[in-house]
């Protein structure tokens, strides 16, 4: 009896030895996503506000412990905001390499709208006013800068609260067809303006034709501000 209750202690001692070895010599799923945390942060930008999530890893998975600090990568060059593939690798003599994915939501202060604008009507500095938002839902872009909008032209109807997007925002119109216009005509050593017709629509810097009323020749000329085209020679 005291040699079957020696053998069964002993065993116990041996087994409570033995699995704290063997569970040290795989890579834990915590040290892979902790050095999945810190490669992204070091690859955003320090002041970059972001969420992470991480993808799953099999608990079951039994990946050797490795030696060295384990190679964390992308599959492209630069993270982006939503879904990102990433590489886990480990270059130590038992070598392996395993793909998990990761969900960055990042923050940024975009350009909504403070109250609603009509189709043709012009942006305004008190219609405008930064918010937070997950940028990556924003697939039709955005602004963070409100001089880029600001006497712009809204394409279509918005409504209060709408990120403003490059998809509702055109250049105005500043010479429209059938209105008179001043022909400025330039050369190095002569200036002069003419009245004139324009016989198109026209943003900043597009070419147009417009008519001089009093030679009723038309000619091509360059939008340069509202109701002034300029020809050069």
């Amino acid at each position: 009896m005291k040699k079957i209750t020696f053998i069964c202690c002993w065993l116990l001692l041996l087994t409570s030895y033995i699995s704290p070895v063997n569970a040290s010599q795989f890579q834990t799923i915590d040290s892979i996503q902790e050095a999945t945390r810190e490669f992204i942060a070091s690859s955003l930008p320090a002041s970059t506000d972001y969420n992470l999530t991480l993808g799953k890893i099999d608990s079951r998975l039994k990946l050797p412990l490795c030696g060295i600090p384990l190679e964390i990568y992308s599959s492209k060059d630069v993270l982006k905001a939503g879904r990102n593939s990433i590489g886990v690798k480990c270059k130590s003599q038992k070598k392996w390499t395993i793909y998990t994915s990761v969900i960055i939501d990042i923050f940024k202060e975009v350009i909504v709208l403070s109250q609603p604008i009509k189709r043709g009507e012009i942006y305004t500095k008190d219609i405008l006013q930064l918010q937070k938002k997950e940028v990556s839902k924003l697939r039709s872009g955005f602004f963070t800068d409100p001089q880029k909008i600001i006497n712009k032209q809204a394409s279509r109807n918005l409504n209060l609260g709408a990120v403003v997007t490059l998809l509702n925002v055109k250049e105005p119109k500043l010479v429209k067809r059938g209105e008179k216009v001043s022909i400025k005509i330039s050369s190095p050593n002569l200036e002069i303006s003419v009245a004139g017709i324009a016989m198109m629509d026209g943003i900043k810097n597009q070419n147009i034709r417009v008519k001089n009323i009093k030679s009723k020749q038309i000619v091509q000329a360059t939008v340069a501000k509202q109701g002034q085209v300029v020809v050069s020679f």
